[in-house]
């Protein structure tokens, strides 16, 4: 994993560009990425492998709906 700034998630994997969040909008999925490399390790190519790593894949939450989540979790403070 390389640092970076500005929200950027990359995976590159043997110097190839295997997932971006940028190019998404979303973060991968549990597993998603290690779906990725299997899927390439055995003789997928990068966009079949992608596909098939993200058809397991639920739509993602809107930011809205995760904070209307999140506060309804909140304890109020005593």
């Amino acid at each position: 994993m390389i640092e970076s700034s500005g929200g950027v998630f990359e995976v590159e994997y043997h110097d190839r560009l295997i997932f971006s969040k940028k190019a998404l909008g979303r973060f991968p999925a549990d597993g998603e990425v290690q779906a990725i490399i299997k899927g390439l390790d055995c003789g997928l190519d990068l966009d079949a492998a992608q596909a098939e790593a993200a058809a397991g894949v639920a739509d993602p939450i809107s930011f809205f709906d995760w904070l209307k989540g999140y506060l309804s979790r909140k304890k109020p403070r005593a």
